[in-house]
């Protein structure tokens, strides 16, 4: 929670320093483009984009907690549910995020966050397949494995999206 807490605080300050830097430009030269109103919406973007990503992230945690959950106790009935959620959800936030118009300095990250949650999706489709098959008592752990190459791809996306945006 504290690290959700942190990104939004740094968005902020980020973007309040980059402010700062813009009203004190002196340069004829400087376009409309940089007006401090211009500057204050990238700012306001990028804020609300950090918000929208710390709401998606707890509700990619707790479809991921179930997911777990359902894994250990080897419940193919929950892992199903828990897994068309996490489609779901993930589909969700990528619409959400494809959304917002970030500042330059924040646009890697997005993409990196993005590719974590298609990542998170292809991971939930294959667990779906795996949990049906299972409970039909036909295999599935082909379906496991690649949910599990998904799920690690998607882990490493969203650690660069956190280096790419100042957290680590």
């Amino acid at each position: 929670m504290k690290k959700y807490i942190y990104f939004t605080l740094f968005l902020l300050l980020v973007a309040l320093i980059g402010w700062g830097f813009e009203g004190s430009r002196n340069d004829e030269n400087s376009s409309q483009q940089d007006s401090p109103l211009n500057t204050f919406q990238s700012a306001y973007q990028d804020i609300t984009w950090g918000t929208n990503v710390q709401k998606n992230l707890k509700i990619l945690n707790a479809d991921l907690d179930g997911v777990s959950n359902a894994t250990n106790n080897s419940d193919y009935t929950a892992l199903a549910v828990y897994a068309q959620q996490t489609v779901n959800d993930t589909q969700n936030a990528i619409q959400e995020n494809d959304q917002y118009t970030v500042s330059p300095k924040f646009q890697d990250a997005q993409n990196e966050w993005r590719m974590a949650l298609q990542d998170y999706n292809s991971a939930g489709q294959f667990l779906l397949q795996g949990a049906n098959e299972a409970k039909n008592g036909t295999g599935g752990v082909e379906y496991f494995q690649k949910a599990k190459i998904s799920r690690n791809s998607g882990t490493d996306h969203l650690k660069r999206a956190s280096e790419l945006a100042g957290i680590t």
